[in-house]
């Protein structure tokens, strides 16, 4: 199993980094979760988006779920796509489908199937294996778990610290763990510091540690410290836009650039 990260930038995209944006990839299936702002052009730079498997959106904050539209356009007129499942929380369609008003021939359910999941529920794509759990976020937002016979990596997307989310992330090759805030700026608690992905991390005993959801102005190396700090044994990573980690080496495969 590998992690591939399109984007890693909090709130809104840099010019370095476009928003959240990453895909599992296993020798069975390719897991696109969230598609923050400019993802799809960075899909397109390394991956056929016909060859998505399915797309998971955690929630439908703008930052990991706006590139739905250009994949929805992208897909609606290539006559060689598919219907892609997207697993999401209830509501995701209506939400989305007030952005395309006025375009008559628009229904999100001819390229979307929606599939509406919730804390608990079990997907399978391929050999994947995707659980789900709610964060601690204002809106209903999922973490996700894909774990397959290759890896588990698990996703935190965006929560605050009342989640257990090393409960849900127990033993995972990887916690790919949102990182907004640092210890001198600390906004409301609908985000983690990078203090707390490194105290989850250790709770949880995962492999690797990969920090993202960067805040787009903030020091990305002091994170790391931070997150170091509180870690323990467990090694932290910075997530890199365009890099590829691989479970099985514990190396970044494709180095990409700093976000």
């Amino acid at each position: 199993m590998r992690l591939r990260v399109l984007g890693c930038s909090g709130t809104y995209p840099t010019p370095r980094s476009p928003s959240s944006g990453y895909v599992i990839d296993d020798p069975t299936a390719s897991v696109w979760i969230d598609c923050g702002t400019g993802t799809f052009a960075a899909l397109q730079r390394v991956l056929d988006y016909t060859g998505i498997d399915a797309l998971v959106l955690s929630h439908v904050h703008s930052d990991h779920c706006l590139d739905i539209f250009p994949l929805y356009y992208a897909l609606r007129f290539n006559p060689q796509a598919r219907r892609l499942p997207v697993y999401c929380p209830a509501g995701t369609e209506e939400h989305l489908a007030q952005f395309l008003v006025g375009d008559t021939a628009c229904k999100l359910s001819f390229i979307f199937d929606f599939r509406y999941v919730k804390p608990g529920d079990v997907a399978e794509v391929g050999d994947v294996r995707l659980d789900f759990a709610v964060t601690d976020h204002p809106i209903p937002t999922h973490a996700v778990r894909a774990e397959s016979p290759t890896g588990i990596v698990t996703y935190s997307a965006d929560t605050g610290p009342g989640m257990d989310l090393d409960v849900f992330a127990r033993d995972s090759d990887v916690l790919l763990c949102e990182a907004s805030y640092q210890n001198n700026d600390c906004g409301a608690p609908l985000h983690l510091t990078a203090e707390q992905a490194g105290e989850y991390a250790k709770r949880a005993s995962v492999r690797d540690l990969v920090l993202t959801h960067f805040w787009p102005t903030h020091d990305h190396s002091i994170s790391k410290t931070e997150a170091a700090a509180a870690a323990g044994d467990v090694p932290v990573e910075l997530a890199r836009p365009g890099g590829v980690f691989d479970l099985e080496s514990r190396t970044w495969v494709e180095a990409g650039t700093p976000a």
